[in-house]
């Protein structure tokens, strides 16, 4: 072997490739080497993970409405699938939970087409066998007398847009049936946050399962709605295996007796998904540590929310649902989301069909609008954000984002064309059967919220720098009962500067047509009164401070007439003297 010879010819080809190509601006000047004799060695500075949606994933063509076909039918026990599609549609997913089992579900062929039939191309055309499974989703949208449903497309079967996972959502509360599909699509417009793909779908549905006639029957229109999930976190080159959690009913506080290690002896996973449902790793540390840190009273929230979260993704999201008015966001219908080997924390909203839904409230009760469900006030219960709230420096960053929110992406044109063009796509489906059955509105009433979604904002923008001057929303407490003497308490509110006082009245009517105690300027959070005979009473309880801002207590009465009696509890003195407040129930 000649070695010599094959290493000379080797670094030949090399020159020659190199010079060719124009790889090596060094070596066609002549320079003798790649780097230059005073060589620093100087490197780049870290560069941070990117972790963004995929804006170009809510652009890809699809017709506004698609028509999907679904036909159902019984699979093999092994597979728990066995089940009709009546008994799939004949119990409430609490039905399920009650019992300990997983919700039933059957097999499906899902084709993807338009009116005339599946369309080439696209999922299941041509298939006659089932690719797919399908079951209820939806806690509250089972009780309902028209479902939503979840479509698994089975392994080695294919995806619709990049999806294995179909989620059809009738979204019966909302009279519109747009309003989650207007959230993500205005989302999908803001940098700082996650969205989701949505779709208009007409969905017809062929029961197989017990020998049906094999017609196709219209279940009307449905919104679907990319699920958060591993593929999701995928679909955007984002990773898939760190800490994902969808919120339950959760207020950021510790809860340690729920949420420990999942290797604690005392470790239960049934308590744990009551707060936080676990969808991704199940290492729970991370979180554990965001959680301690969010509660140490002793540590500023602005280092907090610096060194854990994404503040814009942060910042933003919160701007946002305040801006809609959604107050289900403060607990619930979000995922929590942090890449593995990242100390960031992201938020992404989910099922939005509550934003927006002020005019329809007034539609059923024009007295019902009390100040705390606007403004910052929808999110000062729980421990992240009331902390955040109370510090300037949130507070600055958060009226940042709303301020932004406001001129560029939630502007009159952005939303109203998107809303119009929704509603003329979809009200022929919205008042024709089956979903005319099930319509909250109607056609007039439809119009006129749809025209007043944009002025809704303007007010939950004036609400919330309102909010901003405002004594904070607090509770009236059980009066106590002391010989001869009722002591009638009740929370302190908070303010961000001067000083709050409160008016109390009591009577034992809920419109205060006759007093039986009150006093106009207090400092104390308690009023003490003679001791009152056995009966029925109603207390009311206002906070204010020097500039004319005020406030009511959280609870409110309403009356046999329906009307609403704000800041207002009602209690009893029973016949041996107890105290015993009316049981509440928040809307």
């Amino acid at each position: 072997m000649n070695f010599p010879f094959r290493r000379a010819f080797c670094a030949i080809c090399a020159v020659a490739v190199l010079g060719l190509s124009g790889c090596s601006a060094a070596l066609r000047r002549g320079v003798a080497g790649l780097l230059g004799a005073d060589e620093t060695y100087e490197k780049e500075p870290p560069q941070n993970y990117n972790v963004t949606d995929d804006q170009s994933l809510y652009s890809d063509g699809d017709p506004d409405i698609i028509t999907m076909y679904l036909t159902v039918g019984r699979g093999p026990e092994s597979e728990g699938t066995d089940h009709t599609w009546e008994e799939i549609n004949s119990h409430p997913l609490s039905y399920y939970a009650e019992l300990g089992i997983e919700p039933y579900m059957c097999e499906a062929l899902l084709q993807i087409g338009d009116e005339e039939g599946p369309l080439s191309g696209k999922l299941g055309h041509g298939e006659v066998t089932p690719n797919a499974t399908v079951r209820l989703r939806g806690a509250g949208a089972s009780e309902q007398p028209q479902k939503s449903y979840r479509i698994d497309i089975k392994k080695g079967k294919g995806s619709w847009n990049g999806q294995k996972v179909v989620v059809l959502n009738k979204h019966v509360a909302d009279p519109l049936r747009f309003k989650n599909k207007l959230a993500y699509d205005l989302m999908a417009q803001i940098p700082e946050m996650f969205s989701a793909r949505t779709q208009f779908v007409r969905l017809y549905v062929k029961d197989a399962s017990e020998g049906g006639d094999g017609l196709f029957r219209d279940y009307g229109l449905y919104t679907a709605v990319e699920q958060v999930n591993k593929r999701y976190f995928k679909n955007r080159g984002l990773d898939s295996g760190g800490s994902i959690y969808k919120a339950g009913t959760f207020d950021w506080r510790r809860h340690e007796d729920a949420i420990m290690p999942a290797t604690s002896p005392y470790y239960n996973e049934t308590e744990f998904e009551k707060l936080l449902e676990v969808k991704g790793d199940v290492d729970h540390t991370k979180l554990i540590r965001l959680l301690e840190s969010i509660n140490d009273e002793d540590k500023p929230i602005w280092e907090t929310v610096n060194e854990n979260f994404d503040r814009g993704n942060l910042f933003y999201w919160l701007a946002f649902h305040i801006l809609l008015g959604d107050r289900d966001a403060e607990s619930s219908n979000y995922y929590l989301y942090s890449p593995q080997g990242i100390d960031r924390w992201y938020i992404i909203s989910w099922d939005n069909d509550g934003i927006l839904s002020e005019g329809y409230r007034k539609l059923r009760n024009e007295n019902y609008d009390p100040a705390w469900n606007h403004g910052i006030f929808t999110f000062v219960s729980s421990s992240l954000y009331e902390r955040m709230l109370k510090d300037e420096k949130c507070r600055a960053e958060l009226d940042s984002a709303v301020e932004d929110l406001m001129t560029n992406y939630l502007t009159d044109e952005a939303v109203n064309s998107k809303a119009e063009k929704y509603s003329r796509l979809i009200k022929e489906y919205v008042y024709s059967l089956p979903d005319s059955a099930n319509q909250r509105v109607s056609k007039t009433n439809y119009d006129i919220l749809t025209d007043a979604l944009t002025d809704e904002i303007e007010r939950n923008y004036d609400a919330y720098k309102r909010s901003l001057n405002e004594p904070w929303p607090f509770h009236i407490l059980c009066p106590e009962a002391d010989g001869g003497t009722l002591t009638l308490r009740w929370e302190s509110s908070y303010i961000y500067s001067g000083e709050v006082h409160y008016s109390a009245e009591l009577s034992d009517s809920p419109d205060f047509g006759s007093i039986i105690a009150e006093e106009g300027f207090l400092s104390e959070t308690q009023l003490k009164t003679d001791m009152l005979p056995e009966g029925q009473y109603f207390l009311r309880v206002t906070a204010f401070n020097g500039s004319g801002y005020s406030q009511s207590a959280y609870e409110y009465y309403l009356t046999e007439t329906d009307r609403t009696a704000l800041g207002t509890v009602c209690f009893y003195i029973l016949s041996d003297g107890t105290v015993r407040l009316n049981e509440y129930y928040e809307e």
